[in-house]
């Protein structure tokens, strides 16, 4: 009768056993779980609402600067501006801070809502500003 039991995928103390099509579907789900986690940040190509957290000038000490924003230090010292804006992903509880620069003739202030396409500064991209959120 164990036998029989065992054969139907159980036990002898009622619990399912490993067989090998469980082991594999389980190894591919663990595969698919850590893919999904190999970058800090989901990637969203889709714009997203953001918040301005600072606007970034000239007077910046380059030594506090992000990798994105430091590859730039010229533009930054040629006079252009950058934003620090907070967003949240698109299908998660994830917030993350995305950098931009300015688009000239925009006004940009602490506090504003802009729709953006976000970036990821840690392979050296820039947020994009597609246009201001009204209140």
């Amino acid at each position: 009768m164990w036998n029989s039991e065992r054969q139907r995928g159980k036990t002898c103390d009622g619990a399912i056993a490993m067989t090998p099509c469980l082991k594999w579907g389980l190894a591919c789900f663990a595969l698919a779980s850590l893919a999904s986690c190999s970058s800090g940040e989901p990637e969203n190509p889709d714009p997203v609402a953001g918040t301005v957290l600072r606007v970034i000038g000239a007077g910046e000490n380059p030594g506090t600067l992000e990798p994105c924003l430091a590859s730039r230090l010229a533009q930054l010292q040629a006079g252009e501006k950058f934003a620090a804006i907070r967003y949240r992903h698109w299908a998660s509880h994830f917030v993350s801070t995305t950098f931009a620069e300015i688009p000239d003739g925009m006004e940009i202030r602490k506090g504003m809502r802009l729709e953006i396409v976000p970036g990821q500064c840690g392979k050296n991209e820039l947020a994009l500003i597609v246009r201001e959120i009204p209140n």
